[in-house]
């Protein structure tokens, strides 16, 4: 059976990240976006002015089928399953140093929430990370890493997405594929790497971090008409 990103029968899924307001929620959904990304308890501070009272209210004025994550670097179980109740989010993604083996106390504590786990592909290593993660959620994001910065994930750089490949490959779970991405970029992105599907959040930012509805618009666009061939 071939692995779910391989199945080019559906368009590639989206998720914009860094929601801040209803008005870009609804916006988002409205342009097509599979899932609407809320990021929240970050190392740095709030992003965006986004609350997590804010987030709360956001996501319980949506409209239904619209999927909302809470992306977040919470490093324990309790404190991410806390979050979740309180934001009313269907789906958590945890970047950072989070222990692998508190993932199957999130499972024990809400057992309806879909599990996404980062891993930044920094190099050959991030395979057999990839591999490790893939047994204990339901999905896995691949991002980059900035050395620079520090920063997991809204890097605005892409990293070897040969390596990206390799994973979706031999992975049994969906992939998620960040890092770098934008309007210009994600259907080469698509064709190269074969993913579940797409994440943005800086590439669909102007230069002063403000987010441009357009250029969400685009991005959605080019990667639901991106169309790789299917692996023989």
């Amino acid at each position: 059976m071939l692995p779910p990103q391989a199945d080019r029968r559906m368009p590639t899924r989206v998720q914009i990240a860094g929601v801040s307001s209803l008005e870009e929620a609804l916006a988002t959904a409205d342009a097509g976006a599979d899932a609407l990304g809320f990021t929240v308890r970050l190392p740095h501070g709030v992003h965006d002015g986004l609350t997590e009272a804010a987030a709360r209210g956001i996501i319980a004025a949506l409209p239904p089928f619209v999927a909302t994550v809470a992306i977040t670097y919470a490093d324990a179980a309790r404190e991410a399953v806390e979050l979740c109740r309180y934001l009313g989010a269907s789906t958590l993604q945890l970047h950072g140093a989070f222990p692998t083996p508190e993932l199957p106390l999130i499972r024990a504590g809400l057992s309806h929430l879909k599990l996404i786990r980062s891993v930044n592909v920094t190099g050959p290593e991030a395979l057999a990370q990839a591999r490790a993660l893939a047994r204990h959620v339901d999905a896995l994001i691949l991002d980059t890493f900035d050395p620079t910065t520090g920063r997991h994930g809204a890097t605005g750089k892409t990293h070897d997405w040969s390596i990206s490949r390799q994973i979706v490959a031999e992975s049994r779970v969906p992939i998620i594929l960040a890092g770098g991405l934008t309007p210009h970029n994600v259907a080469d992105a698509i064709d190269s790497v074969r993913p579940w599907a797409v994440d943005v959040h800086t590439g669909v930012e102007d230069s002063d971090g403000t987010r441009n509805l357009d250029k969400v618009r685009a991005f959605i666009r080019a990667a639901k008409e991106a169309r790789p061939p299917v692996p023989r």
